[in-house]
């Protein structure tokens, strides 16, 4: 095995350009101490930033600028530091970002008390009287969405300041299950194989079903050992939810998470209700896995064994470039040459160095280009990985050229989806070009993977998460033993009958970190279900919806997200959407089924 380079050793057309923010340290903290005095700037007109349209708009269009630098300098100090996390110069550069971020929002924790106090006819006449807030409408729509659940300044302070605080329930449990829980090693017959957060998923999908089980039993009772104290900082989190919401005046906790971005919780649960009633097909699905690995019991330690020959072709990242390339060109002149400036122009941070963060991001804000960070091996899913974070990238660039600083940043709800519709078009062209069977269940196989991950296991999750917080909200206290049967039962239900529900696995989901993020997860599956729309429309060539996509793209924050999707006339208040994903799975599925007995 070569020995990984040093990050000094890579060569700079490997490497992101980030010297283009910022060519050197001395001018990043040039911009520091701008910021600061920018800070202090902008506080100053506290008192009295409400009393007329000018000093309304000065203030907005100062709190603009302190906005922007600040972005532009945590996005070159998080870079530098995941380039290299041992350096301590640059551990130095992102910690002084985190502290500023802090100050900042604590400094202006009266804003939104203070505009809420002007009625919202006032506010619409500064808007009408002031040319620089003509872009900010949107803005103080969302601030007068909250204005039922502001509370008074020096509370609202208060809350600010203890942020970091409440939040450390997340802090512990990444602690306990990252750094401080040992698990049981396992023997392989030769040796004993130590189990730990990185290697178990390399360990369950061992063709060695004894591995598979051993590391499956010494995961979760590890877990099993530590469930009081995660417990403790999950409910945390519940009961932080439940109390705020409280406080706020909303009906629930996920009203308090959905109901600022104008998406009703009918959505979440006509998700969960239309993946309810397409269960049988994941069934099925299993049960072909069953078959098709020859045992008599499947138990859940199989489930991530791959039916199929692995895609163990080697792609190059110039192959991977001319294939990602190919594969997007649908989208257009525009888009096409933008993603060959990606590569020509060093946007991407390409192979693993010593000390590099592992996995992949795009990162950019408004005054930076839109970076991504890769960690190539040159696997077929290095491929669709690069795939997926040029989606992010080249959204973020429609976004940002589009539209003015306060409009462009897009909302989460809809941040996966040009990742998810990327992957998905990859895997269409992959499967149109494949030259063997073998080939095509290998890419059918890993869309059904796809499906599997993103739309049932994270529906399950959002299931469990919603029923948590719904027993806490109802004054209830959520035990260990409680959570634990809770996700027990869940798994037998998303499992079938057909699958052997291992006890332990009632453990699970004390190490899903994204419960941390409450009502998160459920958009990964909205998102591919939105991607599989997209997908359809644009391989069919429908009149017009490549450019409605790229308007889709283009649209950044300008809206609430249910309005910009239906840009490309999708309605999320019904479940068609939904529906139609479900079909995409159980059409795929049968397509597998008959590549399969083809070569049978």
């Amino acid at each position: 095995m070569d020995k990984q380079k040093t990050r000094d050793e890579v060569n700079s057309e490997d490497r992101w350009k980030i010297e283009l923010i910022y060519k050197d340290e001395n001018a990043f903290f040039k911009d520091f101490q701008q910021v600061q005095k920018e800070l202090e700037k902008l506080i100053e007109q506290k008192e009295n930033f409400t009393k007329d349209s000018k000093s309304f708009a000065c203030f907005f269009k100062q709190d603009e600028k302190v906005s922007r630098l600040l972005e532009k300098l945590y996005t070159y100090a998080k870079c530098r530091k995941d380039e290299d996390q041992a350096n301590s110069t640059y551990q130095e550069l992102e910690a002084k970002m985190t502290n500023i971020y802090a100050e900042y929002e604590e400094k202006t924790a009266f804003v939104i008390p203070d505009v809420l106090k002007l009625s919202k006819d006032t506010v619409l006449k500064y808007l009408q009287q002031e040319k620089d807030l003509e872009n900010y409408h949107h803005f103080f729509d969302v601030i007068f969405e909250k204005d039922a659940h502001i509370l008074d300044e020096n509370t609202e302070k208060v809350l600010s300041a203890y942020g970091p605080v409440l939040s450390s329930a997340s802090t512990t449990a990444s602690y306990l299950t990252n750094a401080d829980l040992v698990f049981n090693p396992i023997y392989d017959g030769e040796k004993e194989i130590p189990v730990d957060q990185a290697n178990y998923a390399i360990h369950i999908r061992s063709k060695n079903r004894k591995i598979r089980k051993d590391a499956f039993l010494s995961l979760h009772e590890g877990y099993k050992k530590v469930k009081n104290t995660l417990t403790s900082t999950y409910t945390a989190v519940l009961n932080y939810d439940a109390i705020t919401a409280r406080l706020r005046n909303y009906k629930s906790s996920i009203a308090m998470y959905l109901q600022p971005k104008h998406i009703p919780v009918k959505l979440y649960e006509n998700l969960i209700e239309v993946v309810h009633q397409n269960l049988p097909v994941l069934y099925d699905y299993y049960d072909l896995k069953k078959k098709m690995l020859g045992l008599e019991e499947f138990h859940l330690y199989d489930s991530y064994l791959s039916t199929v020959q692995k895609n163990d072709k080697e792609y190059s990242f110039e192959e991977a470039k001319k294939i990602v390339l190919e594969a997007l060109s649908v989208y257009g002149r525009e888009y096409h040459d933008k993603l060959q400036e990606a590569f020509s122009h060093n946007w991407i941070d390409k192979y693993p160095n010593k000390g590099k963060r592992s996995g992949a991001y795009s990162m950019g804000c408004y005054d930076t280009i839109p970076y991504v960070l890769l960690n190539y091996t040159n696997t077929y899913t290095d491929v669709s990985t690069l795939a997926h974070e040029l989606g992010h990238s080249m959204h973020t660039y429609y976004a940002n050229k589009n539209n003015s600083y306060i409009e462009a940043n897009y909302p989460i709800f809809l941040a996966e989806i040009a990742s998810t519709t990327n992957e998905l078009l990859l895997g269409h062209y992959m499967y149109q070009k494949a030259d063997s069977k073998a080939e095509k269940l290998s890419i059918l196989n890993e869309k059904l993977d796809l499906f599997k991950a993103s739309i049932f296991r994270q529906a399950m999750f959002a299931e469990f998460e919603y029923m948590a917080h719904c027993y806490v909200d109802d004054s209830n206290v959520a035990t260990a033993d409680y959570l634990c049967e809770m996700y027990y039962q869940l798994n037998k239900k998303y499992f079938g009958d057909g699958v052997v529900v291992d006890q332990d696995i009632q453990y699970e989901w004390l190490r899903v970190p994204h419960f941390y993020s409450p009502f998160y997860v459920y958009q990964y599956a909205t998102s591919l279900a939105i991607s599989c729309y997209v997908v359809e429309n644009i391989i069919k060539e429908k009149e017009g919806f490549q450019e409605k996509y790229i308007k889709f793209l283009s649209s950044g924050g300008r809206d609430f997200p249910l309005e910009v999707l239906k840009i490309i006339d999708i309605d999320l208040t019904d479940t068609k959407v939904f529906e139609s994903a479900m079909k995409e799975f159980k059409n795929t599925l049968e397509e597998f089924k008959k590549v399969y007995n083809e070569m049978e």
